[in-house]
């Protein structure tokens, strides 16, 4: 979404407030076992400090992906908290490494910032619940729903067989 902000470029300390819903396009393909099923809401404002644009809010949006432990389908509501600074880019700005934020002219492509700090924000580790147990490592039966037969014994590896009783 691309943000019209010619009323604050000249105006010190001017501010824009910002409420808008839209898939973005950098959110449509899955990242992992990720895959968003909701657009993104955002409710925030842009404020023009010295030339800076400093944008802060909140955005919210649903995903959808696999427990690490039992491989069951879970959705998950995920809240970012923004608070993103974002410079002018200048022609002669010829500086490769720098990974700030930027707008040119008189318009500023949201689409970028919030998607990159959604993606940033996405916790690595996914639980369906805090008690999931996962699979059994013998038969694969989900312990937590249905429990498993196995009996608790150690499986060693015959390999490794000789080594048994070293610490005893």
């Amino acid at each position: 979404m691309k943000l019209d902000i010619t009323s604050i470029i000249k105006n010190n300390g001017g501010t824009i407030s910002i409420q808008l819903e839209e898939a973005l396009e950098d959110l449509k393909t899955s990242l992992g076992t990720v895959s968003f099923t909701s657009p993104v809401s955002f409710t925030g404002s842009i404020t023009n400090n010295n030339g800076m644009l400093k944008l802060t809010g909140r955005a919210k949006l649903v995903y959808s992906t696999v427990c690490d432990r039992c491989a069951g389908r879970i959705e998950r509501e995920h809240i970012v908290d923004i608070d993103e600074e974002i410079i002018e880019k200048e022609e002669t700005d010829l500086d490769l490494e720098d990974d700030r934020f930027t707008y040119s002219g008189n318009s500023l492509d949201l689409d970028k910032v919030l998607a990159d700090c959604v993606l940033t924000s996405i916790p690595m580790t996914q639980v369906c619940s805090e008690d999931c147990q996962g699979l059994c490592p013998l038969c694969g039966a989900e312990i937590s729903e249905k429990g498993c037969n196995c009996e608790n014994h150690d499986s060693i590896d015959s390999r490794l067989e000789g080594l048994k009783g070293f610490f005893d």
